[in-house]
């Protein structure tokens, strides 16, 4: 178990699968998620569930509160690479009533602590749909910086959307947020 501030993280659980899915099914929930215009069946995310429960790129934690233990969201780490010491940080809150309460932050700074001191990575990626300024905002705000864009990369309900690309690398995290726990 990772813990944070006002949250704690555990271990995927597959029962908990369900309630992953009708969140990103929901057209609220998915509008800025990379796969939010496909529905996704049970089978499929219980398949997803396996998959990154076997893998060793992907460290996938759920998002409990620490007030009221109750089940928010999924994050965690894929495609870690332990040649070149990086990995891209991925996040969902999928509980509405969680959303803009801090929740997000805490876990994604407890992800970051994870792979910085935990595994030894070098430098997290994160991106978001351009567009989604909440995610721009608040990815700022804990420390990543801009890296890039691929233009025109995801095809959305519709139209071409540009992906922006940010990391943070150690030295950064441990500059704003301490060098051990």
């Amino acid at each position: 178990m990772l813990i944070g501030d006002t949250i704690y993280l555990t271990p995927i659980d597959v029962e908990n699968a369900e309630t992953a899915r009708t969140w990103v099914n929901d057209p609220e929930i998915n509008r800025w998620m990379l796969s939010g215009h496909v529905p996704v069946s049970r089978e499929q995310e219980r398949a997803w569930y396996g998959h990154v429960d076997a893998s060793d790129a992907d460290h996938v934690f759920e998002i409990h509160t620490r007030d009221g233990d109750r089940y928010i969201g999924n994050c965690g780490l894929h495609k870690v690479n332990m040649l070149h010491r990086n990995g891209e940080l991925g996040i969902l809150v999928g509980e509405l009533d969680a959303q803009g309460k801090g929740y997000g932050s805490d876990a994604i700074v407890t992800v970051l602590r994870y792979a910085f001191h935990a595994l030894g990575l070098h430098t997290v990626q994160i991106s978001y749909i351009d567009g989604n300024d909440r995610s721009a905002h608040l990815y700022s705000k804990l420390g990543f910086t801009v890296t890039g864009r691929y233009r025109e990369h995801l095809y959305l309900r519709g139209e071409f959307c540009d992906l922006v690309l940010m990391d943070m690398t150690r030295s950064e995290y441990e500059a704003r947020y301490g060098a051990s726990d």
